[in-house]
């Protein structure tokens, strides 16, 4: 199999999960109006968040389920399983009817339909990591930092989509239905996973480790999750921050939508170009299996959570909507992109399919998933628009702490 297609076919499902999730970001304050009850905009768009975020506690669960189906079955196997659950939860929410049509059955369905999906994407990115990883011999990271370029190419296509939309369908149009045409391209995208994932195979190490006795000594699976969770916490705080954004610029700087999308599209193509310079940083980070530019990194982000958003405040507009998470991506980059690649070298191959999904799970679910609700959440607790760059400062702490744990567990030296 060429290493182009085995790594298309493991990326693919992670890139379906991000544009699932700008998808549900950026028509938030929409879905919230269709399905959700209340008169108050605020209360509806955090239920709308609540239910993004409640999502993320299946992923634990279908984790640990299709961790284990990865670990005895197969990567391949159990990533078939996520996409396809991935892709049923996201055909509930471009049908689902409406609150006035089928009252409080609208909201309880979108849960559904989140649980499903996070359910399924719970196994997803363990698996396609593992995969990656095991078919890479010396090139580890390198191939696992493609599933962060998947997400590039995501939020590209995303935002695109929600951006053209927004220029060509009549407002009121765009508000009732328009979430309902992106998810749609969403489904459509599914059976194209499903194949591709049908022709790949697992590495010769994986099988021939399946029936070989466990290494001594072998480091705790457990201490190997709290480190992968710990480790992706600005990462996923930072992704999120982009997925809000275009409401923040709705409600805090009151912006139209159309502006919002459109410097939102703008980063992700430039985000997009970076690709190659992520690439080399992985490369890099296979060859010296040094961290310490990650946590240098780290720190960057740490420093300039708080003062970014206070630019964005005495600044509000289109430019710095472009300019604050390009600056993040540029400063992001020496931690984000040998991240995934890191993580899954602290797990052994017995037990990297659970160990990376549960970890990730976990992670992504308490700082991921909840990022958006509590971002909205502090800044109507504050009344400070500036109050997300504090999630920021928290996030950097935990993954630098997780960072120097991981070095210690590897043995590294820098």
């Amino acid at each position: 199999m060429p290493r182009w297609q085995m790594i298309a076919g493991a990326s693919i499902g992670n890139a379906l999960e991000f544009y699932d999730f700008i998808i549900y970001g950026f028509f938030a304050p929409y879905i919230a109006a269709a399905f959700f009850p209340g008169s108050d905009p605020a209360t509806k768009l955090l239920l709308t968040f609540g239910t993004f975020g409640v999502s993320f506690l299946a992923r634990p669960v279908g984790a640990i389920v299709l961790g284990q189906f990865a670990d005895r079955r197969g990567r391949a196997a159990s990533m078939i399983v996520a996409v396809s659950l991935m892709t049923l939860g996201s055909a509930l929410i471009t049908f689902m009817p409406t609150r006035a049509m089928i009252g409080i059955f609208a909201p309880l369905g979108i849960l559904l339909a989140r649980l499903i999906q996070g359910f399924g994407l719970g196994g997803e990115f363990g698996s396609a990591t593992a995969l990656m990883i095991e078919h890479s011999a010396g090139r580890e990271t390198h191939a696992a930092s493609w599933q962060g370029s998947s997400q590039n190419i995501a939020f590209l296509i995303g935002s695109l989509v929600a951006y053209l939309l927004s220029l060509t369908m009549p407002i009121a149009a765009f508000h009732d239905w328009g979430f309902r045409i992106a998810f749609g391209i969403g489904v459509l995208a599914g059976p194209v996973a499903l194949l591709l994932r049908r022709r790949l195979h697992e590495a010769p190490a994986f099988l021939a480790q399946k029936d070989s006795p466990p290494a001594p000594h072998e480091p705790a699976t457990w201490g190997g999750i709290v480190i992968a969770a710990c480790m992706v916490a600005i990462g996923t705080a930072q992704t999120y921050l982009v997925v809000y954004l275009p409401t923040y610029a709705a409600t805090q700087l009151h912006m139209t939508a159309a502006k919002a999308l459109g410097a939102v599209v703008l980063l992700n193509m430039v985000t997009l170009a970076l690709i190659p310079w992520r690439l080399a940083v992985a490369h890099r980070f296979d060859q010296t299996h040094r961290s310490r530019w990650m946590i240098f990194s780290c720190i960057a982000m740490m420093l300039a959570g708080y003062p970014a958003f206070m630019v964005l405040a005495a600044w509000p507009g289109p430019i710095m909507l472009f300019l604050l998470p390009l600056f993040f991506t540029v400063i992001g980059m020496p931690y984000n992109a040998p991240l995934t690649g890191f993580m899954g070298m602290v797990f052994s191959m017995r037990h990297r399919g659970i160990g990376l999904s549960v970890g990730y799970a976990v992670g992504i679910a308490v700082f991921g998933g909840f990022a958006p609700f509590i971002n909205t959440w502090l800044v109507a607790q504050t009344h400070d628009p500036r109050a997300p760059g504090l999630y920021l400062i928290i996030a950097s702490i935990v993954t630098i702490a997780a960072i120097l744990f991981a070095r210690r567990r590897l043995g590294a030296a820098g």
